[in-house]
């Protein structure tokens, strides 16, 4: 009696640490299944969304002002509905990356087609323009400017002869008895220094991108050119914009391909031609 007692707590000492390692085995089994039942749910779940309709779509992911072109971090993929999928949204990135932007979008919009445009497709100028340059149009002569022989991409100098007075200079004296005036002079000024010429009447480059310097189009076939069209800065711009109205001759000098190099070239005023 006493023996089989003096076995016991033996045993019970021994029943605790078997107990431990069973509970410890269950908790890892219990974390594998439900990492399991996560998956499956997980599964299932997106099962069921694309059961319901459900499809990527391509929307802004901030608001994007119209003229920039899309960049990565502009779009982001959406998943939503079909039924509330515009029938000419994009789904990837890829189909709009580089795209110029033709109207505003705000956050959360879909891209559609609508709403980009590829620039070397649309056969329009104001998408070839180098960035900050503006296309600005000068009517030219084809008798006095070499404007025939100009192909959209040339680079040219813009000449003009104003009256003396209107540069500054003054004028000499008339002889005696002469007809003119001290206003009558005239004098010729360089005004621009290697500009690109955009188009020759409505001759371009059209489907080049962007005009870059070794831009060429074909000259314009037709000897009557009354206009052309220059890439430049704002502010020659509105010097230009002060030719066409004041000046008495406006006309072109065509540069040799390549040849960058600009000179400070003064203004040579009538009277000292006349002195030549």
């Amino acid at each position: 009696m006493q023996g089989t007692l003096s076995a016991n707590p033996g045993s019970i000492a021994v029943a605790p640490r078997a107990d431990r390692r069973i509970i410890v085995i269950a908790l890892f089994l219990g974390a594998i299944a439900a990492v399991l039942t996560f998956a499956y749910l997980k599964g299932v779940s997106s099962r069921v969304e694309l059961a319901a309709g459900t499809l990527p779509v391509l929307v802004a992911a901030r608001d994007v002002e119209a003229g920039q072109k899309i960049a990565d971090v502009m779009v982001e993929i959406k998943m939503l509905p079909e039924a509330a999928i515009a029938s000419s949204a994009y789904s990837t990135k890829e189909q709009v990356l580089g795209q110029t932007l033709r109207y505003p979008i705000a956050r959360g919009e879909q891209l559609t087609t609508t709403r980009l445009v590829e620039p070397a497709k649309v056969p329009a100028l104001s998408f070839q323009i180098p960035q900050g340059l503006r296309g600005f149009t000068i009517p030219v002569s084809a008798l006095k400017s070499p404007a025939a022989l100009v192909a959209p991409g040339d680079f040219v100098d813009v000449l003009a002869a104003f009256q003396a007075d209107v540069l500054g200079l003054n004028a000499p004296a008339p002889a005696q008895n002469a007809t003119s005036t001290r206003t009558d002079f005239h004098a010729a000024v360089t005004l621009i220094q290697n500009v690109q010429v955009l188009s020759v009447q409505e001759r371009y480059a059209e489907g080049t991108g962007i005009y870059e310097p070794s831009t060429r189009a074909a000259p314009a076939k037709e000897n009557n050119v009354s206009y052309v069209t220059l890439a430049v800065k704002p502010d020659d711009a509105q010097l230009l914009a002060l030719a066409v109205d004041k000046a008495s001759l406006l006309t072109l000098s065509l540069r040799a391909f390549g040849d960058a190099e600009t000179q400070d070239v003064r203004a040579i005023p009538e009277w000292q031609l006349r002195a030549r």
